[in-house]
């Protein structure tokens, strides 16, 4: 059992984590959005918690003790059930509709039990041989319970998938589907351990539902990440967002464990020497990371650096310049088939990076207005700015021009991959590959013209 208190515990706190962090991080548009982010974190916390502490109560405790948490287990999830509801549809007038409809819905469903809890369960067994068990009652309001949250989790995945179906950039859609399928592994084991098994009667796996979360909350927030949902700003955060992506991995890799040491030796929970070694052993593959990932860029390096696929460039700028173009998405393709580890393109005063970039808004504007007096493609930098830039990991700096001279903005190219120098680069297969994207960014505007 001090596994599985531990997991709790430690999901607990790393989803209002989460919640704090997309809620300080948010553009001005999207802070309603990442409060209901937060909102849902926030009782999610209060349910995982409840659920921990009433497994770890012992046999002596109080009738009151063992009756507020047995509450606390039911009716913070009644919050978190329509905060998720919510979450994707609240800007549709349906959305709205649904979201004053369910908040009476719950509302009724929380004021009841506090009223007369029995109507909630018929008794509370603590037991250190047998687990300790809520006995729910089979009622109207129990069937009335399992209905609200079978629906709010199913608005929620439709809710997800219709935004992702109606999406006008790709990144919002593979977000959402990211977030869908986070959520949709969720979401099933929830029903079938908190809500289906636990009103049969089966009630020492209630605690499947909170570590599930894991999973929701690695997808979401690496959504948030990955396709640049929010503008993170400060160190502090992107420490923060390093911290609970790799602390959920962690707790997923435990959880697994759990589940695996429990199927197989049929013991309740693993002795704190094995948790211990299963802690050093997570620690010690996180501390490997940095290497691996080299030792992975520089033999990509070897294999591909000299080789650019120029056809494959030039049949997907093709493709870009009749559609919409996502900038990010266009600048981690040039960093990807060019082989460097970043590439950034200034558009319109703005930088989209194939990762996050750590220049002011200064530089970038001064970057904007860089002019070569010789019309060449390639800036000559001067040294305090060079350094700048190197810091920052970006090597070169290049004019975005079409074929016919027009300017569409400004590139930036880190170092290449691995240990290989920028001049031992084939230059000339880069420029071409410049050259196109201008002529693409240029066709893509003119078609929208």
């Amino acid at each position: 059992m001090q596994l599985l208190i531990i997991l709790l515990v430690a999901v607990s706190i790393l989803t209002l984590l989460s919640g704090i962090a997309v809620l300080s991080g948010a553009r001005k548009g999207e802070r309603f959005q990442a409060f209901l982010f937060f909102f849902i974190t926030l009782f999610a916390l209060g349910w995982s918690v409840s659920i921990g502490t009433f497994l770890s109560l012992p046999e002596n405790t109080t009738t009151e003790i063992s009756t507020i948490t047995a509450l606390c287990i039911y009716l913070p999830a009644l919050f978190m059930s329509w905060g998720l509801a919510v979450y994707p549809i609240y800007k549709y007038k349906a959305g709205k509709v649904v979201m004053i409809v369910y908040a009476i819905y719950c509302l009724a469903l929380f004021i009841l039990p506090l009223l007369d809890h029995s109507i909630l369960y018929s008794s509370i067994t603590l037991s250190e041989a047998n687990g300790n068990i809520v006995h729910l009652q089979h009622n109207l309001y129990n069937y009335m319970y399992m209905g609200y949250f079978i629906s709010t989790c199913l608005i929620y995945m439709i809710g997800l998938w219709y935004n992702a179906r109606h999406a006008k950039s790709a990144q919002i859609k593979k977000a959402n589907l990211m977030v869908l399928i986070g959520f949709t592994i969720t979401g099933v084991i929830a029903l079938i351990f908190d809500v289906i098994l636990s009103f049969a009667g089966k009630y020492d796996t209630i605690w499947a539902g909170p570590l599930a979360m894991s999973f929701a909350w690695v997808f979401h927030y690496y959504a948030i990440l990955k396709y640049r949902l929010l503008d993170l700003s400060g160190n502090w955060l992107k420490t923060l967002s390093v911290v609970i992506i790799m602390s959920l991995a962690a707790i997923i890799y435990l959880t697994i464990f759990f589940i695996i040491f429990i199927a197989l030796f049929k013991i309740p929970s693993p002795s704190i020497s094995v948790i211990v070694l299963n802690v050093i052993m997570i620690a010690i593959v996180l501390l490997l990371f940095p290497v691996l990932n080299e030792v992975n860029a520089y033999v990509k390096s070897l294999a591909s650096v000299t080789e650019i696929d120029m056809s494959y460039i030039v049949k997907k700028l093709e493709t870009l310049s009749k559609e919409y173009i996502n900038y990010y998405e266009l600048s981690e393709f040039l960093a990807e088939h060019l082989h460097f580890r970043y590439i950034g393109l200034i558009i319109g005063g703005k930088l989209y990076g194939s990762k996050q970039a750590k220049l002011s808004a200064n530089e970038i504007s001064y970057l904007d207005k860089l002019k070569n007096s010789n019309d060449k493609m390639w800036i000559k930098l001067d040294g305090d700015l060079e350094g700048i830039l190197k810091k920052d990991g970006v090597e070169m700096v290049a004019v975005l021009k079409d074929p016919n001279g027009e300017i569409v903005g400004k590139i930036l190219i880190g170092r290449p991959l691995g240990n290989i120098n920028f001049s031992s680069r084939n230059i000339s297969s880069i420029e071409t590959a410049i050259v196109l994207t201008a002529s693409a960014i240029t066709s893509e505007r003119k078609a929208r013209a």
